[in-house]
């Protein structure tokens, strides 16, 4: 009786110290920083990364419209074509497209390049 009393003394003792640690450490936080933060704000990142600061999320690739190029694999239906030198990875209407054929971009959304076999 005396072994399992003091088992659960031991684990309510190391519990008491636990909580009282993370109310120390939640404490000394608020009153060290210089605006109130809630727990969780500093694992926030606060600050967005905007277009006009030269932040982008995808290449502008409107200036490959109706350009035509060549495949430099087979488009099944997704692939890569050649642009004087500079491959792009596109997609084509629905159909297989051989390696060395010419296609034409009909359509640019984003990232997503859509071709044409001509």
């Amino acid at each position: 009786m005396l072994e399992i009393f003091s088992a659960s003394l031991v684990f309510y003792v190391l519990f008491a110290f636990v909580m009282l640690g993370i109310v120390i450490v939640l404490y000394v936080n608020n009153r060290t920083s210089s605006r109130k933060l809630d727990v969780g704000d500093n694992l926030v990142l606060c600050e967005r990364q905007k277009n006009d600061d030269g932040y982008t999320g995808t290449i502008d690739k409107q200036k490959y419209l109706g350009l035509t190029a060549i495949c430099a694999t087979d488009l099944r239906p997704a692939g890569t074509v050649s642009i004087d030198g500079t491959p792009l990875d596109v997609v084509t209407e629905g159909g297989f497209i051989k390696k060395g054929s010419t296609v034409k971009i009909i359509n640019v959304d984003g990232s997503r390049i859509l071709v044409r076999q001509i």
